[in-house]
């Protein structure tokens, strides 16, 4: 395939167009994603705040907690105390778990070393387990042991360095998806404790993202497509006057070349029927010399006028040269091409152009030759045989048409 300008244009344009609106979409989705991520972290962080208030921990019920199995820790006094204050914030924002914290020293730290473990909490053996549930609004009838330490992150890090309340994006956890707020715990003595975590489950996250993308993904899509649409469009007219004779306002030689081939690889492909005329104004000389070069431009220009009124959208005028017009005729057999020749023949014969200095107006004449492109042509064989109709239609006497097919008798 070969690449006209208007092609050229429309690609550079909408591969431009394409990479901006791809970074305003990710932009978009960025944005959004942050805001839900904002939304949903501040919720659990202020959730975590709030349950702060109602819980009082202290280094002794971390260690009692610590050496207790989960059945028992599960019944102690406090714990339960805790699920009770707790409850009620669990009815509201989607909250999963709300839960009491604290870092395991070195020599507290559990690992896990067997395959069943790895399975179960998607970590490898040896990954060390270094913070403890001291309390949780979980249940924890199914749990073991084990159930009850985790492993750090790096949010989770951050609120133990900087023991400040603080939110993280959502993560994948053995709990499934979740969003989670921190907030630092004191004992009485003004001492860390650790920290009291709210877990948000991740699916409303999850699906309003889910619906974000889709949004901005068929947003983009139309966009694109419109765009690209109105940018063709731009292209072949920004282009025009690349492949526009300046006198006539008819398609120019370059562009008859381009376009003819063109057509003709439609042709092929589709099996669809062509043709083509070229026009002469008969005696064109003389009208240069009698009326001048300027009445001379004037005649050739109501002649193309005339000639884009009469024929088909599709059809395209080019000036070949001088006074030489080619008309390609897509989807036309030789008997449609040799009508629409004669009617422009007459049409044309039927012209009255006046001179400023002549009262009476003078007349032209055209001859024309008519070609069907046939499976042997090319771009060249199909001009050279209508332009050897042309001729023949002039040495027969001009205010013609001549088509190829005669050339052979």
């Amino acid at each position: 395939m070969k690449f006209t300008s208007p092609h050229k244009i429309f690609l550079v344009s909408f591969l431009a167009m394409t990479i901006a609106m791809a970074t305003l979409a990710y932009a978009t989705y960025q944005a959004c994603y942050n805001i839900l991520v904002k939304d949903l972290g501040l919720r659990a962080q202020f959730t975590a705040q709030m349950a702060a208030n109602l819980v009082e921990v202290d280094q002794k019920l971390v260690r009692d907690m610590m050496i207790l199995d989960i059945l028992s820790s599960r019944n102690h006094i406090q714990a339960l105390e805790f699920k009770r204050k707790v409850r009620p914030l669990l009815k509201y924002n989607d909250i999963k778990s709300i839960y009491v914290e604290t870092k395991l020293k070195g020599n507290q730290i559990r690992y896990f070393v067997n395959p069943e473990e790895e399975k179960v909490f998607r970590q490898p053996p040896g990954t060390p387990m270094e913070y403890f549930y001291v309390l949780t609004s979980d249940d924890e009838s199914t749990y073991r042991n084990r159930d009850r330490y985790d492993v750090g992150g790096p949010i989770r890090d951050k609120a133990y360095e900087e023991k400040i309340p603080t939110y993280g994006p959502p993560n994948q956890s053995k709990w499934g998806s979740v969003i989670t707020g921190y907030q630092p715990l004191y004992d009485a003595q003004n001492q860390f404790i650790g920290l009291l975590g709210v877990d948000i489950a991740g699916d409303y996250f999850d699906q309003s993202i889910w619906y974000v993308k889709n949004i901005i993904m068929v947003s983009f899509g139309i966009i694109v497509m419109l765009g690209g649409v109105i940018l063709y469009q731009c292209s072949k007219t920004l282009s025009r006057p690349l492949y526009m004779d300046q006198l006539t306002a008819l398609f120019n030689r370059e562009y008859l070349k381009i376009r003819l081939e063109s057509e003709i690889s439609r042709a092929r492909r589709n099996r669809k029927l062509l043709s083509l005329l070229m026009l002469d104004l008969d005696h064109f000389k003389k009208v240069n010399d009698m009326y001048g070069h300027q009445n001379g431009d004037m005649v050739l220009k109501k002649v193309a006028e005339v000639i884009l009124i009469s024929i088909r959208e599709e059809d395209i005028a080019c000036r070949y040269g001088g006074e030489e017009i080619a008309i390609i005729l897509p989807e036309t057999g030789l008997t449609e091409a040799s009508i629409v020749a004669e009617r422009l023949r007459k049409t044309i014969e039927t012209i009255c152009f006046f001179v400023d200095d002549q009262e009476q107006p003078f007349h032209t004449t055209t001859s024309i030759g008519v070609a069907e492109w046939t499976e042997d042509d090319t771009q060249e064989s199909l001009i050279k045989k209508t332009d050897d109709a042309l001729y023949l239609a002039k040495k027969k006497g001009r205010n013609q048409y001549q088509c190829s097919c005669e050339l052979k008798n």
